[in-house]
């Protein structure tokens, strides 16, 4: 066997997971403008051409990043979430205390989701969007009983309501993880601002029945 003969080629499909959690780390420290594909590379261990081979290129990079993230953070969530027939607050509690340990021990994940989950990109909105559904939909199932109206039109504000609620939950948790991770909050006990946080969640949550 020649030297060099038994080298994979640096695209071989193993290295795409090691490059996107490359990307995570390289777009949560540099951000999506700043961050460089040959950046990504060396911290993934691998040629540029590796990165095109697999990606295309940066957005798809980015979003693919951005997807995984998103993917982990919900995957944590749904594994926590208690098997119920009927809407159990305190199902909520634990699937935020899940969601709050995931963002801590992830906090390159973290970062990218508050800061790039509503841009840079179209394709990084649709995936917010995405990604929202998904959470709307199981939020009912932590919901006190909600009244229904026989109006189609009342309905739709009924759902409009419960929609912009939930999606007001996702940003605060968002931005107050954001913030823990690298603003003034960062300098504050987790502690009591987790609290804080969660019980304005859970409140949220109860008045939607009145709605």
């Amino acid at each position: 066997m020649t030297p060099g003969q038994d080298k994979r080629p640096a695209h071989r499909p193993s290295r795409r997971k090691e490059i996107i959690e490359a990307a995570t780390k390289t777009f949560s420290r540099d951000g999506y403008v700043e961050a460089r594909i040959e950046d990504i590379a060396r911290a993934a261990g691998v040629a540029p051409t590796a990165i095109y081979y697999h990606f295309g290129g940066k957005e798809e990079l980015f979003t693919q990043a951005l997807r995984a993230a998103m993917a982990g953070f919900s995957e944590r969530i749904f594994l926590a979430r208690p098997d119920f027939d009927t809407p159990n607050i305190d199902g909520l509690r634990k699937v935020l205390a899940a969601g709050w340990e995931f963002w801590s021990t992830h906090p390159d994940e973290a970062r990218l989701v508050a800061r790039y989950s509503e841009g840079p990109t179209q394709h990084a909105l649709e995936l917010r969007q995405e990604w929202e559904e998904r959470h709307l939909q199981r939020a009912y199932d932590y919901m006190p009983a909600l009244r229904s109206s026989r109006s189609t039109r009342k309905a739709r504000e009924q759902h409009a309501a419960h929609s912009m609620a939930i999606r007001v939950m996702l940003d605060v948790i968002l931005t107050t993880q954001a913030t823990v991770l690298e603003g003034p909050s960062s300098r504050v006990a987790r502690g009591p601002l987790v609290a804080a946080v969660e019980e304005m969640c859970i409140s949220l949550i109860m008045s939607l029945a009145d709605r």
